[in-house]
């Protein structure tokens, strides 16, 4: 009996140790069965992603033109569109955003379907004359380029309540006044949709990363007005495995 102790324990060890292989072996199996089906997941989703639906408008906004005529923003129901807070005595940030959408505009203009909107911060300063004259005198005179002045307090409510844009602050330091003008406001793009759901934030003006925004904003845009695109039909510069 003895005699046998030696051999029985060897074949113990043995099976322990084929247990733990045999264990070790499921797991990393697992791992690699795991691993390769969330990478699948992620390139399909990758592959085929779409501008989210981020919030909607569920009011509408009446308004006056810079033209002097009363819209509504339910009137651009069913068109696509890229909106953004501006006012005409802003000293510089409001021009770089009028000239990044006039960017928007010479690309996506003869698409009947697209529309800008450029909503006032001060519609108190703000009047339609007074934005038709800044419209001209800069170069961005577009019949399919609307420039919103109206009721302040109901603009800026709505702003925030609908377009989730961050409340507006008026500056008090005339050195700041000076260099970035008397209200600090939004900066972003809002892109919205057929239906008025908002499909993206664009920090275009942020010094930074502004020009990978816009190029951001240019892509979803495009995914927007064609439904059939998906974000791997773009060069994104990301090589494929």
């Amino acid at each position: 009996m003895d005699e046998q102790t030696p051999e029985m324990n060897r074949n113990q060890i043995i099976t322990w140790w084929a247990s733990i292989i045999g264990v070790c072996l499921v797991i990393a199996f697992g791992s690699i069965f795991v691993t390769r089906a969330y990478l699948l997941r992620r390139d399909y989703e990758f592959k085929n992603w779409r501008p989210p639906h981020i919030a909607r408008l569920e009011t509408d906004l009446d308004a006056i033109n810079r033209d002097g005529r009363k819209v509504s923003l339910g009137e651009l129901r069913k068109k696509i569109y890229v909106a953004g807070y501006q006012y005409t005595d802003c000293p510089a940030g409001c021009l770089g955003m009028a000239s990044v959408m006039k960017l928007l505009e010479e690309e996506f203009g003869d698409d009947p379907r697209f529309r800008l909107v450029s909503i006032s911060v001060n519609p108190d300063g703000d009047t339609p004359e007074k934005m038709n004259t800044w419209v001209k005198e800069h170069g961005i005179d577009s019949d399919d380029w609307w420039f919103l002045t109206g009721d302040g307090e109901e603009i800026a409510k709505y702003m925030i309540s609908e377009f989730k844009f961050y409340g507006t602050e008026k500056v008090t330091d005339p050195e700041k006044i000076a260099a970035v003008g008397e209200f600090a406001h939004d900066t972003r793009l809002a892109l919205v949709d057929g239906e008025a759901n908002i499909r993206g934030y664009y920090d275009v003006m942020n010094v930074q990363r502004g020009d990978q925004e816009y190029d951001r904003l240019v892509r979803e845009l495009k995914m927007v007005l064609d439904p059939e695109l998906k974000l791997s039909d773009f060069d994104l510069g990301i090589e494929e495995d």
